[in-house]
This record gives C-alpha cells, sequence and structure tokens, in this order.
C-alpha cells in the first residue's frame, strides 16, 4: 500500500483568488505573559478557499449544505478515477480528451483530473492560466454521476470565457476538491481518496489534508 499527500502546501504571501479574498497570513505571535515558560505559537488569516480546499453547493446558493454537514464517513477511503489530460496554459479540456483516457468512471466516485498544472503552485498565473473544461467536458462527467469533482487546478471554469456548467455541478450536490498535487505520483488509474477539512461552522468550504491510497 502506498500512501500520496496530494494537498497543496498553505504559506504566507501564496496564490489567491484575488479580493474580496484575504491575502494569506502566517506569522508567529508574541509570548503570552500569563505562561512562565517560553513558548511558541501562531496565528493564520485565510479565506475558505484556501490552498486545497473542499467545497459544497453553499458557494453558489443559499440553501446548499454548510461543509460541516457533509458526514465525515463520506470523505474517507473514497474510490476514485484518475483521469490524465496533459494541458498547457489556459487549455480548454475537451469532452474527447476525458473519453481519451479511458478510464471507467463508476456512480459515486471522485473523480480526479491531473493535468500538470499543480507544477505552476504559486506561479503568478497559477489561478489566471490554468487549464478549463468546456461544457461539453464537464457534462461528460457530470452524467457519471461523481460523488466529487477534483483537479490539480484552482479554477474549473474560464473567467473570460464562462462554460455555464456550474448550476447543473451543484443541483446534482457534487463536492469539488482542488486543487491538488503530486498526482504524477499516482501510478494506477483507480485509487482510495481520504480528505478531511477543517471542521468549520457555517462555511461553504475550508482547507483540508487529502491522501491518496494505491
Amino acid at each position: 500500500m502506498r500512501i500520496i499527500d496530494v494537498t497543496g502546501a498553505i504559506e504566507t504571501g501564496m496564490w489567491t483568488y484575488g479580493p474580496p479574498y484575504p491575502d494569506v497570513l502566517i506569522e508567529e505571535i508574541e509570548q503570552p505573559d500569563f505562561i512562565e515558560h517560553e513558548t511558541f505559537s501562531w496565528r493564520f488569516e485565510l479565506g475558505a478557499q484556501t490552498g486545497t480546499y473542499l467545497e459544497t453547493s453553499l458557494h453558489v446558493r443559499r440553501d446548499g449544505p454548510a461543509l460541516i454537514e457533509v458526514p465525515v464517513e463520506q470523505l474517507v477511503m473514497r474510490d476514485a478515477a484518475i483521469l490524465r489530460v496533459p494541458c498547457e496554459p489556459d487549455q480548454r479540456i475537451e469532452r474527447s480528451d476525458l473519453e481519451a483516457c479511458d478510464v471507467e468512471v463508476r456512480p459515486g466516485d471522485a473523480v480526479i483530473v491531473a493535468t500538470g498544472w499543480d507544477s505552476h503552485w504559486n506561479a503568478t498565473d497559477f489561478v489566471t492560466n490554468c487549464p478549463w473544461f468546456s461544457y461539453d467536458a464537464m457534462r461528460w462527467i457530470l452524467d457519471r454521476e461523481p460523488f466529487m469533482m477534483c483537479g490539480d487546478m484552482p479554477r474549473f471554469d474560464s473567467w473570460e470565457d464562462p462554460q455555464g456548467f456550474w448550476p447543473e455541478f451543484f443541483d446534482a450536490g457534487i463536492l469539488l476538491l482542488a486543487p491538488l498535487v503530486n498526482l504524477d505520483q499516482i501510478a494506477g488509474d483507480r485509487v482510495k481518496l481520504t480528505a478531511l477539512p477543517l471542521k468549520v461552522v457555517e462555511s461553504c468550504a475550508a482547507p483540508c489534508r487529502v491522501i491518496v491510497t494505491e
């Protein structure tokens, strides 16, 4: 059995989606006056969609479930299918690209699309120039009734040419997990995925630690 950490690291000054999403700040705090012995601790300032995060439909619809409502047992050792689609910057992923992977996607799977874009993590164009899905490509995925949609890119849609699949995506109750890293370390086409988000009340999303077991 191999365990692969596919979580992107969170650090000060890392990529964000821009205002109003906050800049990421991790800094050491001062020694508390009420503790006599020397101690060290840190404070974090970040948004819900920071680093590798898990997200529900509450992101786009007020009646969607908060992330904390997702049963944790559904997030442990979930069957996952790996679709490898090497991409150039700003490449539109087509239905034919997914079909060419020739990997079976079963209802209830987590679908992981690996494009190699994680090599740009924290590059200046990581968010603005990442690969994205055509409507037909995302429709192909939705038709397979996945539990979770995952990728190594921070955006699934284009900001310049929106494909309009988000209402159908979230109406299906699919969770979104992204961006992942180290997908090139996975050997097979089917693995087990575990994604454990921070237990935050009243949020659509939260950073999480994600591992793949094969």
